[in-house]
């Protein structure tokens, strides 16, 4: 005779007990171990901004951008020359190519930069440096010279700036865009700068251009000429088709840039 013995009934209204499944506890062991290898992941995240030098970007309180180096340096198939980064464009006076391929050395906060650029006309004597990335730019100062302006003319040196303190000359016999004499004259295209009495910031002006003597009554005086207020405004006054065209393209760098006419969206 074969007894069979049979579990025990629970109790009526007690909840039922089920044999537990093989793997279960392994699976739930697992999911309440995630949360862990989160915080771990979180926190290598952050040993990795740490050690690439990234944390400056992420932890610091400064909420503005750079733009104590507004200055490029172009170099041409016809040589090479300076230029001003501006709200309007990388300006330049194309003394070694009105148009063409180009390469465009600038500096993305302190650190000098290089990366491929067209130059095309802007309108007047003026062109612009056609670019896919962003970079320091300044404002136009959007008002006439006054004598008492602090002006200064940036040069790009490579791997720094060199600034030149410059004033505008006046006197009876002189008239136009013009410097008195610093001492030294900077490169042709050397982007010339007002600069705010109260916190430094910089507004273009506009291109030196050259230098200019004056002869009178025996004694010789030595300016530098700029491009300034006029040849701004042609440029700015030269018609461009509305709206701006939206154009996006993929570098070969992986960096996918999209632009609204001349202006860099991202």
């Amino acid at each position: 005779m074969t007894t069979t013995q049979q579990a025990p009934r629970a109790a009526a209204g007690a909840p039922r007990r089920w044999p537990p499944v093989p793997g279960r506890a392994a699976r739930t062991a697992s999911r309440g171990a995630a949360p862990g290898r989160g915080r771990a992941a979180a926190l290598a995240g952050v040993a990795a901004l740490l050690l690439t030098g990234c944390y400056p970007h992420v932890f610091s309180g400064v909420d503005f951008p750079d733009r104590t180096r507004p200055v490029v340096r172009i170099e041409t198939r016809g040589g090479v020359e300076q230029g001003a980064a501006t709200t309007e464009g990388v300006l330049l006076l194309g003394r070694t190519a009105r148009s063409g391929p180009c390469r465009l050395h600038y500096f993305l906060a302190g650190t000098p930069m290089v990366d491929d650029g067209t130059i095309v006309p802007a309108g007047g004597i003026l062109c612009r440096v056609d670019h896919d990335l962003k970079q320091q730019s300044v404002p136009l100062l959007e008002r006439p010279l006054r004598s008492d302006d602090v002006l200064a003319v940036l040069v790009h040196r490579g791997i720094d700036v060199e600034r030149i303190d410059v004033r505008l000359a006046q006197g009876e016999s002189v008239r136009g865009d013009l410097l008195e004499w610093p001492g030294r004259t900077p490169p042709p295209g050397s982007g010339l700068f007002q600069v705010d009495p109260e916190n430094g910031s910089y507004r273009f002006v506009g291109l030196i251009a050259g230098e200019a003597s004056l002869e009178d009554q025996g004694r010789s005086e030595r300016y530098l000429v700029f491009a300034g207020l006029r040849p701004l405004l042609e440029s700015l006054a030269t018609p461009e088709p509305f709206p701006p065209a939206v154009t996006s393209k993929h570098r070969p760098d992986d960096i996918t840039v999209v632009k609204r006419g001349k202006e860099i969206v991202r």
